[in-house]
């Protein structure tokens, strides 16, 4: 049967049937992507394999480069390079961030309680969450986030952000940096055409000590290539042929990243 955590979500939310979902019916989550790098395991480390179901006391790291998206009913969660985390054997549903950057976005339920070593997040909407070293530091991108330590919580509103060291309590919210300006991206809102693997150099005004990077299809959401980066120029390669977007967020002296900028638009076709 299900752990008393996966039946609690599974009561209120029941993953939509299909003659692919069939196996991992019983599965409290489905890893949706993988790309360049993920592993996953209870007691060791295997390689991931998409469209697989994720269950309880199961773990996942990505690689230096590696990105992998897992969704439950309503939640999805995208895992940056270099991040590590798993869903303990508890009875309440959480996920917990060892390292590196998660994604949190809640549509409907607040079913999932993010936690790290420093503290806990929860809320709806889209929340950014990074782990480096002994710090914790969320964003908020839409709708409203707690975020608890210590005996403290705070709330966070689009645009606003906060950070939890070892031991203490959240930050007041601060606003996030501002993202580049739309105008100063290039490529921009026109394509820029190139060819597969071939090196681009990105650009946009910079204001910031550092910046995230993150390269999505046209039409789809899952993001395929992010990285943290310094000032442009930045330079970028596609393995994959088709039409994609690229923007980038800044991220102050904290590590708080900011809001994701407007989109620019990247066309790579085969080169023989």
């Amino acid at each position: 049967g299900l752990h008393p955590a996966g039946a609690l979500l599974a009561a209120a939310l029941a993953w939509p049937t299909s003659a692919t979902a069939q196996a991992d019916a019983a599965s409290l989550a489905r890893l949706t992507f993988v790309e360049r790098g993920v592993e996953t395991g209870v007691t060791g480390w295997e390689e991931a394999v998409e469209g697989s179901g994720f269950d309880i006391g199961e773990q996942l790291r990505t690689g230096p480069e590696g990105v992998a998206r897992l969704e439950l009913p309503g939640i999805v969660l995208s895992v940056g390079p270099g991040s590590e985390l798993r869903f303990p054997d508890q009875p309440l549903l959480a996920v917990v961030v060892e390292r590196g950057r998660v994604v949190l976005e809640a549509r409907t339920h607040q079913a999932l309680k993010l936690v790290t070593a420093e503290g806990e997040v929860r809320g709806l909407g889209r929340a950014i969450v990074r782990r480096e070293g002994q710090r914790t530091v969320v964003t908020c991108v839409e709708g409203r986030f707690e975020v608890q330590a210590r005996g403290r919580g705070v709330s966070l509103v689009p645009g606003s952000g906060t950070v939890v060291s070892s031991g203490r309590p959240p930050t007041t919210p601060a606003n996030a940096p501002p993202p580049p300006s739309e105008e100063s991206l290039w490529p921009g809102r026109d394509p820029v055409y190139t060819g597969r693997g071939e090196p681009l150099d990105l650009r946009w005004e910079a204001t910031a000590p550092t910046y995230h990077l993150e390269v999505l299809p046209v039409g789809g959401d899952t993001v395929l290539l992010e990285r943290d980066v310094g000032p442009p120029p930045v330079p970028l390669s596609l393995p994959w042929s088709g039409a994609f977007r690229w923007r980038v967020a800044a991220r102050d002296e904290q590590g708080l990243e900011g809001m994701p900028s407007a989109e620019g638009l990247i066309c790579v076709d085969l080169v023989d």
